[in-house]
């Protein structure tokens, strides 16, 4: 496994780099047109500082890279054509995965690394150090753990299709259910207890938190409490982080185990996986439609419509033909019916 370690690292040298290159320039180059905006007005009297919101970029740029990542390390496992080759070299399936998963986020690491450090370099020596640096490198070392957290379940999704475009499918679907998940609990349960945060269980609601607290005191002569940051949201952050960590722990493990029982003539074929579109899709229809606000008008019709529609193509894609399945059709319609049913009722 060592040595297959550094055959990736030798070999894979220059893809690492071209995936470094390109959101460093970016971000490098947003630094340097906003840097006016951070240096303070006037020396003779206490400057006006803005916070640092640009460091806001670097995170979404590698939660972005999170899945590419991942799909650039883990396709070889779903194309038919490579994986016969993979599992004929003298190592286990388990420890060849298992080889992956380290390079990748080795790679993700050295993204993040010199995107980020290179950025808060700069800006360090343009706004003179007057910022609190230890509170920006402070962010980088929590954004490293979050990283970790995402790979670990964003490379449990990809394995669960058969092939690589059902895996970058599943990474899609999955992030865009937390979205609509969140808003409904949220919209029905949280407002009640005063927590107004529509992505509370979002996978990247506590590293975007985390951040903003941590760049609100880096900003010079910051004594204020940052707006919005009470004993619920630390509440929230802690449950949000232990569920998140519990997933992609699990994921890490539940990767392992499929990987040995995987049968390879399934690789290239329909995606039938129970943790897939027959899940995933009707997931996304109730808690999309159940989270609209109650209202039987032109705007909610077409609303339900599109979210119908975008169910049925959904299947299309996973059938890979527009001919579909009795219970395709049910997973599609049986959602929406309940979670107008269910709006009905909560509004």
């Amino acid at each position: 496994m060592k040595n297959y370690l550094t055959y990736l690292i030798k070999t894979k040298w220059l893809q690492s780099l071209i995936m470094a290159f390109l959101p460093t320039l970016i971000f490098v180059i947003q630094i340097l047109s906003s840097i006016s905006r951070y240096i303070p007005n006037s020396p003779q009297s206490i400057p006006y500082y803005r916070t640092p919101t640009i460091f806001i970029t670097s995170i979404v740029f590698i939660m972005i890279i999170v899945p590419v990542v991942v799909i650039f390390r883990l396709y070889i496992f779903r194309n038919s054509k490579d994986v016969d080759l993979y599992y004929s070299l003298p190592i286990s399936r388990q420890k060849l995965l298992f080889t992956q998963q380290i390079f990748g986020f080795l790679q993700l690491v050295f993204v993040w690394t010199t995107m980020y450090l290179s950025g808060l370099l700069i800006f360090t020596i343009l706004t003179s150090g007057d910022y609190v640096t230890s509170l920006l490198i402070l962010i980088y070392f929590v954004v490293i753990l979050y990283i970790a957290i995402l790979y670990g379940i964003t490379s449990f999704l990809f394995l669960r299709g058969n092939t690589i475009v059902d895996g970058i499918a599943f990474i899609v679907i999955f992030n865009t259910a937390f979205v609509f998940i969140s808003t409904f609990l949220s919209h029905q349960f949280f407002r009640n207890i005063g927590l107004t945060e529509a992505f509370i269980l979002n996978p990247y609601f506590s590293v975007g938190k985390i951040a903003s607290y941590l760049i609100h005191y880096a900003k010079p002569y910051q004594v204020q409490q940052p707006y919005g940051y009470d004993s619920k949201i630390i509440l929230a952050i802690i449950i949000n982080t232990s569920f998140f960590l519990i997933m992609s722990i699990s994921s890490l493990v539940l990767n392992a185990k499929f990987i040995i029982k995987e049968k390879t003539e399934q690789i290239g074929r329909i995606s039938t996986s129970k943790f897939g579109y027959v899940s995933l899709i009707p997931m996304n229809l109730f808690f999309a439609i159940a989270g609209l606000y109650f209202s039987f008008n032109s705007i909610t019709l077409l609303t339900i419509s599109i979210f119908g529609t975008a169910g049925f193509i959904g299947f299309f894609i996973m059938r890979r033909s527009v001919r579909l399945k009795w219970t395709d059709v049910l997973l599609v319609i049986a959602p929406i019916v309940l979670a107008i049913l269910i709006m009905g009722i909560m509004e």
